[in-house]
């Protein structure tokens, strides 16, 4: 016999965890609340029959939606399955509305306020380190200013008239170096076409004493200081034999495939190179390979050195390497000894180090040549590069200075010597004259006549 309780009828079989049917009304809290108090509830606690029903089909509307209540204005749960939290405080219907009703200014209200304040800080912070990072690692260092500076310089370097620099300065540089208090004034109209703008119209000199240019020789190696800027250097001899170092700062311009020069400064004397000698060469620290070395004295060196010395094409391609092309002294020279061939005095052939190849050789010797007019001889070193094959060697270059033969690192005390002369260097070619394109300073008439 089935015994059928009803909802509002509990009993002590009862299974208080079953799953209720739809139709039977949810069982009463504990506690009355202030939410069934406002609807009506009996002061006993109990619900009638109207409101009984009403939280039956509520509480069915739960149960099919898993708990949470549907639609909009519902009220949020206060519990979690069928116990109700007494103390929980009973929310309204706003506060369970979307969101996406409430204002940014409702949302970010009172303590939230401080939160998104510190957000956005932290925010600020990270991109002010991402740009402090970037303009650190986007600073260019010194070396890299250095090295766009040299590249600049020697993209304008390529582009720069060199030659013609070296041909316009030179006969400025035998004028600059040579004066005389007698011609004073032919000094002054010859050096017009360069003086010009505030540039003193004898270049600094101050009208005494007298030099002259006995020798000229220019540099073509030009310096190269700006876009269209650069210095020009040169060597003069004077009268009494001693040298002079000049340097002569130039401009340059041009336009419609013309070029044009002037001075942006006087020449000025600038110290000569001086004078030192190379350091010794690591093979000379070597012993000397004696039996090579006497084969080639004896043997090769003296016809090698005698066909050489007369461009003796038929002989000297005997002992040359094929390939090796040699033109020799032209015949200016030859041998004291026997059949004309040079006297060899010493022969040098470092030993072969570990890893080198033995077939490939440097030989340094000291010969002495005999002049045409059977007189004056003179004795040098040279060293030549040998390669060994099939069983012979063959020379495989020209004799070239013996570089490293002598060695150290002192530095004489150069001082040229002072003197006087009356020779006057003459002016040079009349002054090209340039269309107003240019922009080249123009000879005044009277300067054009002195010519």
């Amino acid at each position: 016999m089935l015994i059928q309780h009803s909802g509002r009828t509990g009993g002590r079989s009862r299974n208080p965890f079953r799953r209720k049917k739809a139709a039977e009304p949810a069982p009463p809290g504990p506690w009355p609340t202030a939410r069934t108090e406002r609807q009506g509830q009996s002061p006993n606690g109990r619900l009638t029959d109207h409101q009984s029903g009403g939280v039956a089909s509520s509480y069915a509307v739960e149960q099919e939606t898993g708990g949470k209540k549907t639609g909009k204005g519902a009220d949020a749960p206060t519990g979690n399955g069928w116990f109700h939290n007494p103390f929980a405080k009973p929310k309204t219907s706003s506060a369970a509305a979307d969101h996406s009703n409430v204002s940014s200014a409702q949302m970010w209200a009172g303590p939230r306020r401080g939160i998104l304040i510190r957000r956005l800080l932290g925010a600020f912070a990270v991109l002010l380190l991402l740009f402090l990072f970037v303009k650190v690692n986007g600073k260019a260092s010194k070396a890299e200013v250095r090295a766009e500076v040299d590249a600049r310089v020697k993209s304008s370097s390529k582009s720069f008239p060199r030659g013609a620099a070296v041909l316009w300065a030179a006969p400025l540089v035998k004028l600059f170096a040579t004066y005389d208090p007698a011609h004073a004034d032919d000094r002054s109209r010859a050096l017009q076409p360069y003086a010009v703008g505030s540039l003193d119209a004898q270049l600094g000199w101050n009208g005494q004493g007298s030099q002259s240019v006995i020798d000229l020789v220019m540099s073509d190696d030009v310096e190269v200081t700006g876009e269209n800027a650069g210095v020009v250097r040169a060597t003069v001899q004077v009268q009494d034999g001693s040298w002079r170092c000049v340097a002569v700062p130039v401009y340059t311009v041009r336009r419609g495939g013309s070029t044009a020069f002037g001075l942006t400064a006087a020449p000025v004397y600038v110290p000569c190179a001086g004078l030192t000698t190379p350091p010794r060469a690591d093979a000379q620290n070597k012993s000397n390979d004696s039996e090579l070395a006497q084969t080639f004295k004896s043997d090769l060196l003296p016809p090698f050195l005698a066909a050489w010395a007369q461009s003796d094409t038929d002989n000297l391609n005997r002992f040359l390497l094929p390939g090796t092309v040699s033109f020799g002294l032209g015949g200016a020279y030859t041998g004291a000894g026997d059949g004309g061939r040079p006297r060899v005095d010493s022969v040098y052939v470092p030993q072969v180090a570990k890893g080198e190849d033995p077939t490939h050789r440097t030989v340094t010797f000291t010969t002495t040549l005999l002049s045409t007019d059977g007189k004056a001889a003179q004795t040098s070193t040279y060293r030549v590069a040998v390669v060994k094959k099939n069983g012979q060697w063959y020379f495989a270059s020209d004799p070239t200075p013996a570089v490293g033969s002598v060695g150290g690192d002192q530095l004489p005390d150069v001082q040229p010597s002072e003197g006087s002369g009356g020779m006057y260097s003459h002016s040079p070619a009349p002054y090209p004259r340039a269309t107003t394109s240019t922009g080249v300073q123009q000879p005044s008439p009277a300067a054009s006549a002195t010519r």
